[in-house]
């Protein structure tokens, strides 16, 4: 059984909208037979949903990657983390359920619930007698982000998988040669960002079908005719109950003299299709993405871009075709393989031991990262 090591940092400031941030908590797994001159660092990055101590990473995926890269393995509860931590209902809600399909429901209706399930199954309850099986757009329950947290998307969490690599390769004596981030979905989008704004740090990122720009109805809180989630379960054994629900998210898409306005500026940051903000690199991207993904046009174009400033191993991924993996173990296993360098670089410079000093034009603000050699990083925006 591996030993989970946890550290904790004082977070960097929220630079967009200025709200109090808790400790970032970060979990590292080493390898079984410790760490020597060739051991490097793996950020595993979770998804939304996902904790960087679930059993899974921590019982399961770490342990595997620490021992089979000889690396160790870092996970993180970024900055949104706990996503969905509370179901609320809210005036604007009884209002139109009751409104459109005729019902009665009250605050009241829902004292017994004992967390978000009950409250779904009474909303279903409520409106099967209608002949509905799925509820109108208009009537989502707001889910709250644990730790008075919202989906910064990406910006924040990459901030502060950053300021934890910066704190390893403080604390630990590490090959530097070979510092990986890797994620699935949104944990890959993290990655990805962190490739974007530290270009230098990484020997590799892998991103299986993440995304590549912001996907607004995981930002702006209930503004768009989309679900940012949508919950289901069975009734009766056999009916199928569909409820979208809305995340309490403070930005907005629709006031422009807004402090919150979700602008261009936060979203050329926050994108991977932008070819001004790339710079040339060591890091080797090993990308992996579905073709019948909705999105897999944007990864096209995102690799595009790359391959005029990196390294990258992009595979279209068919259904039956030549590559598929039934697990991450398995993508490693064949990752390793067939990376003829080790997934490492030649030179063990990082933007730390640089003290590099990166700014992102994004419209009328710039973003400006700022690295030192004591693994300490500063964003500001002007």
């Amino acid at each position: 059984m591996h030993e989970t090591i946890k550290i904790t940092l004082a977070p960097h400031p929220d630079i967009e909208l200025n709200t109090e941030r808790s400790e970032i908590e970060a979990f590292i797994t080493l390898p079984e037979e410790g760490v020597n001159s060739e051991t490097g660092v793996i950020m595993v990055i979770p998804g939304l949903g996902e904790y960087g101590n679930s059993d899974y990473h921590a019982s399961q995926l770490r342990p595997y990657l620490a021992n089979k890269l000889n690396c160790i393995a870092v996970g993180v509860n970024y900055f949104g983390i706990f996503r969905n931590g509370q179901i609320q209902i809210r005036p604007s809600f009884l209002h139109n359920i009751n409104r459109i399909y005729g019902l009665n429901l009250s605050f009241e209706s829902f004292a017994d619930a004992q967390g978000a399930v009950d409250v779904y199954r009474k909303i279903a309850e409520a409106v099967l007698s209608r002949g509905v099986t799925s509820l109108d757009l208009r009537c989502q329950p707001h889910l709250l982000t644990g730790r008075d947290e919202y989906q910064s998307w990406g910006f924040l969490p990459a901030i502060d998988c950053l300021q934890v690599l910066g704190e390893i390769l403080q604390r630990y004596d590490l090959n530097q040669r070979k510092i990986i981030a890797c994620g699935k979905h949104y944990g890959a989008y993290v990655a990805m960002l962190m490739g974007k704004y530290a270009p230098h740090s990484f020997s590799a990122i892998v991103d299986q079908e993440g995304h590549c720009r912001t996907i607004l109805k995981h930002v702006v809180s209930g503004e768009l005719m989309e679900a940012d989630y949508m919950f289901s379960f069975t009734i009766n054994d056999d009916l199928s109950f569909y409820i979208a629900s809305t995340c309490n998210n403070p930005w907005t898409i629709e006031d422009e003299t807004s402090l919150v306005y979700f602008s261009d500026n936060h979203r050329k940051i926050r994108s991977l299709l932008y070819e001004g903000h790339r710079i040339p690199s060591e890091t080797r991207y090993h990308i992996f993405h579905p073709e019948e993904s909705p999105s897999i046009a944007d990864k096209d174009c995102c690799v595009e871009i790359l391959e005029r400033y990196n390294f990258v191993n992009y595979h279209r991924v068919k259904d039956g075709g030549p590559i598929s993996f039934d697990s991450d173990q398995d993508l490693f296993d064949w990752l390793v393989k067939n990376d003829d360098i080790g997934m490492q670089k030649s030179s063990a410079d990082t933007d730390f031991s640089l003290n590099k000093i990166h700014e992102f034009a994004c419209g009328d603000k710039s973003y400006r990262f700022e690295y030192n050699e004591n693994g300490k990083i500063q964003v500001t925006m002007e």
